[in-house]
């Protein structure tokens, strides 16, 4: 699309979706929040509309997720890796590369696993049948269909059976 090869009205664009937060932090508490998401769409949406009228929320997700693509950092990040001299280090070629710098702080060592993953649910306390007084033959009896050998004692019985034929 020739409207979208404007690099100021992309720049404006990138500039605009890195305000907002919600679209793209995990940690954000308005991040799961679909009526919030969807504003921060539809006020992207009203913006691309003046350079593309027939834009929707669908194109201008599509549109982020194209801008977001990993291709150039993974390109960078291996040719480092390599042990390249600094020089033979692979430059970007995308013109918006540096813009969207700011999505690279959520790929840094030790911040990763707060951005990509919800935080653990709080384990629940398990009530231990002591404490609901039961009679000691419930206590003692093993759940119905429970087996009652050891996975080792279940192994060593089918070789057992194999070995004689």
């Amino acid at each position: 699309m020739k409207q979208l090869k404007d690099f100021e009205f992309m720049g404006q664009f990138i500039d605009r979706y890195r305000d907002m937060r919600n679209l793209r932090e995990v940690i954000n508490p308005l991040y799961r929040n679909k009526p919030a998401r969807k504003a921060s769409l539809e006020k992207l949406l009203q913006f691309m509309k003046a350079q593309v009228p027939d834009a929707d929320i669908e194109f201008v997700d599509k549109k982020i997720g194209s801008l977001r693509s990993r291709n150039e950092l993974n390109k960078v990040q291996a040719s480092m890796r390599s042990g390249a001299a600094e020089k033979d280090v692979y430059v970007p070629i995308l013109w918006y590369y540096n813009r969207m710098r700011f999505l690279e702080s959520r790929l840094k060592p030790g911040n990763h696993f707060l951005h990509f993953h919800p935080p653990f649910p709080q384990p629940q306390l398990r009530l231990l049948r002591t404490n609901l007084a039961l009679p000691y033959w419930k206590k003692l009896r093993s759940p119905a269909g429970a087996r009652k050998t050891s996975a080792r004692t279940r192994l060593w019985n089918v070789a057992a059976r194999r070995r004689r034929g």
